[in-house]
């Protein structure tokens, strides 16, 4: 979990080396498009990754399109935000982002 909070602070603090890797990775974008992706998309960011019980629901029932068993899976026994929260209660979070 503290790699994903990792990358998502690089995402948000390193706008050049993050455009880059978003090239790379989605080829046939222009930068103008690219430019307009990573702005619309690091501003809905949160800085601490808490799993959403309606976002799990969600991704299921987009699943279920080509896997139909996704919509029996119960999305509470998928989202376990206590984790998260002890990350954030051990300050590992504001600590990154004083850097």
């Amino acid at each position: 979990m503290k790699t994903l909070i990792e990358g998502l602070y690089i995402f948000k603090t390193q706008k050049d080396k993050s455009l880059a890797v978003m090239k790379k990775n989605l080829r046939g974008g222009s930068d103008e498009i690219l430019r307009e992706t990573y702005q619309l998309t690091v501003g809905e960011m949160e800085q601490s990754p808490i799993p959403s019980l309606q976002v799990i629901k969600s991704g299921l029932d987009i699943l279920s399109l080509q896997y139909p068993q996704a919509k029996q899976t119960d999305a509470t026994l998928i989202v376990e935000p206590s984790i998260m929260k002890k990350i954030d209660e051990s300050g590992f979070v504001r600590a990154l982002y004083k850097k």
